[in-house]
Order: C-alpha cells, then structure tokens, then sequence
C-alpha cells in the first residue's frame, strides 16, 4: 500500500463512520427497562382508576368518602411506583458506568492504533522506496523478488485491517456517547418522576395520619347492607379457613405473653366477640387512633407478637373487602396471629422472625373506615379471644 493510499484512508475515516458494521453492543438491561417501564404503567392506570371511582360520587360528602376509603390504595400504588423509579434509576446509573467504562477503553484502542500507525507513516516516508514497486524493483533475484512481494501483501493486509479496526471502534465510541446522552436523559426524567410521586406521597401521607378509624361509619354500612356483606364476610372466613387448612405448625408454643403488635397504641377501637348490636362477630381485636403523642396510627410498624414463621401473604386484594394486605405467622403449637388491614408488608412467606420485628405497616385496605390494625390469635385455625395471649 502507498504512502498516499494510506493516507487517503485515515483521512477517509471520518466518512466510512457512515457506512461502516457497527458492532453490536450490549443492551440487555433495555428488556429490565421496559419491564420496569410497564409495571409502572400498571400501577399509574389502577391509580387513574381510582381517581375516576371517587369523582363518579354525586354529592360532595360522598367523594369525600370515597376517597378516604380509596386513600390506602393510592398511597399504596404510589408507594410501588417510586418503589419500580427507584430501580430504574438504579438500573440507569449502572448501565451509564459501563458504557463510560467501555467508551474509555475504546477510546484507549483508538488512540494506541492511531499511534501505532503514524509510526508507520514516518517509518515509509523516511525509507523513501518503501512503496510497492520500490520493494519489488529492488530485488537481486527472483527469490528476493517473490519474498518482497509477500511482504507488502502482508504490509498492505496489516494497514487495513488496521484502518478497519480503527472505523469500527469509532463508529462504536458514537454509538457509545449517544447511549449515554440517551440514558441520562431517561435518568433526569426517571428523577424528576420520583420527585413527583414522592410529594404526591407525602401529601397523602399527611392526610392519612389526620384520619382514625370511624367505627360509626363502618357499623352505619354495615346495617345499610347487611345481607350483602355478611354474606360478604362468610366468603372471607371460608377463603382464610382455607388457607388456615394448608398451614402446617411446626414446633411447640411456648404459652408465654404475646408482644403487643403496635408500640405505643394501646386504643382498641372494636372488641373481639359480638357487635353491632349482636349482628356482626369480629374475629380478632381493632388497634387504632393516637398514641400518647397525638401521633396517627398509619404507617407505623406491626410487631410480631411472638417468635415464629411467616406461613402466608397476601398483598392483592379488592378494596371494601376482607383484610386488604394482611400476612399470618406460625408461633408453633397450632398458635398463629394475623395482622390484618396494612398499607404494606415487609417480610416474604417462609421468612423466620423474631419477636417485635417489623412485620408490616399500619393501613386501611380491605373493609376499613380508617387506620388501624386488626389483630387475631388463632389456634389449629381457629379464632379465640386475643387477649388472654396478651395480658
């Protein structure tokens, strides 16, 4: 290859960018992305569906109590959604330390073969007859001619694969830099979403911590369709009696006093036994209201009353219905507690925990008129009155 055709290629660089195989770089974390991307939309059409459900309420009082009922559900849906920006985030940030990473190490290569082949060039031009028919001329015999002959074919093989390698990593720094602009700016984006989510949270929070549970309202829907919902509550037991029949204790209880499962609150709003004027039997005992502080009840951590095992979660749930987000843990001896009505969990079934450890967080899911925790002890999947266990 000439000392003008070699040049003519560097110089040529800058257009085979256009034209030249890029290689193909990986952008696995592209199929996380759009997973990320619509569980996030998912959550976003149940929130919008929500708001929908409220402003379908006539009167003002009814949208009012609409969107208390409907408050956990948002909080809780929001809560997913910065949750799945948080990941995302994450995911960005680490995808744009690789691409930086491999940028260097390109624009390293690039620098090295640009180095490599200037030398070449000084080399050819100070030799003077270091172009092929020099090489060729220049021979003494035959066998010379045929060994310089081999050479520049080598020569000339080795410059363009030179160039060659050169175009391609260029053409891979581009497609490098335009990667990390791209994903910068989903980062910013993804940035500014979770800001918004996470005022909109607290704002919601602020309003739930102002809200206690309305055992008037709830006796009031109660009555207001009864057969309706005491049909209702029939479904549930035989739904949790079935899942209370799957549960294998293991090991035996050691019959001492429970923890009580939220520090600090000690209002028990509706009793363990008949209420409702005899028509409706509550199963377990309803913690809620302020503590000594005048501090709200919601959000704050449910306590595992006792050593144990988580046997069952439930985390989906139709709202006005059963327990909202509730989990069961095994104490050993066919005793177990339910914690009932949560805005969240915080353990996974299987998981072992100890007594007083955060277990899930005070809400109102499920049939609630406000914050609180229902609480109940059952034994061989039966429910007992609670509070010999907690006094």
């Amino acid at each position: 290859m000439s000392f003008k055709r070699i040049i003519a290629a560097v110089m040529l660089l800058s257009v085979l960018l256009c034209t030249a195989p890029v290689s193909a770089f990986a952008d696995n974390y592209k199929n996380e992305l759009f997973a990320l991307e619509m569980q996030y939309d998912e959550l976003e059409k149940q929130r919008k569906e929500i708001d929908t459900q409220i402003n379908k309420a006539k009167s003002e009082k009814d949208k009012q109590l609409a969107a208390k009922n409907q408050l956990d559900n948002q909080i809780y849906s929001v809560r997913q959604q910065i949750n799945i920006l948080s990941e995302k985030i994450g995911l960005l940030e680490d995808e744009i330390e690789v691409k930086e990473d491999e940028l260097a190490r390109q624009e390293s290569a690039i620098r090295d073969n640009y180095e490599l082949l200037k030398k070449r060039l000084r080399v050819m031009y100070k030799t003077g007859n270091a172009t092929v028919l020099g090489l060729i001329l220049g021979a003494d015999s035959f066998t010379e001619f045929l060994t310089h002959t081999q050479v520049t074919s080598r020569v000339a093989q080795h410059d363009r694969a030179l160039i060659e390698e050169m175009t391609v990593r260029l053409a891979e720094i581009k497609q490098l830099k335009e990667g990390i602009e791209s994903d910068k700016s989903e980062l910013e984006s993804s940035k500014s979403q979770q800001a918004d989510k996470q005022s909109f949270l607290a704002g919601q929070l602020e309003i739930a911590k102002n809200n206690i549970q309305d055992i008037e309202q709830l006796e009031k829907q109660f009555q207001s369709n009864r057969a309706a919902l005491t049909k209702q509550m029939q479904e549930v037991q035989a739904e949790v009696d079935a899942i209370y029949s799957k549960i294998n204790s293991e090991g035996e209880y050691d019959g001492g006093i429970m923890l009580w499962p939220v520090a600090g609150y000690k209002t028990v709003t509706s009793d363990y036994g008949w209420r409702f004027g005899g028509t409706d039997f509550h199963t377990g005992i309803d913690i809620a209201r302020t503590n000594a502080a005048g501090q709200g009840i919601y959000g704050k951590p449910i306590l595992a009353a006792d050593d144990g095992k988580v046997v069952f979660t439930q985390t989906n749930y139709v709202p006005g219905r059963g327990y909202g987000i509730y989990c069961i843990v095994d104490h050993g001896g066919g005793v177990t507690t339910l914690y009932g009505h949560s805005s969240g969990l915080a353990v996974k079934v299987g998981q072992k925990v100890k007594r007083g450890q955060t277990l899930a967080y005070v809400g109102s899911t499920g049939w609630s008129t406000g914050p609180h925790l229902h609480f109940e002890v059952r034994v061989d999947g039966k429910y007992t009155n609670p509070w010999p266990y907690l006094k």
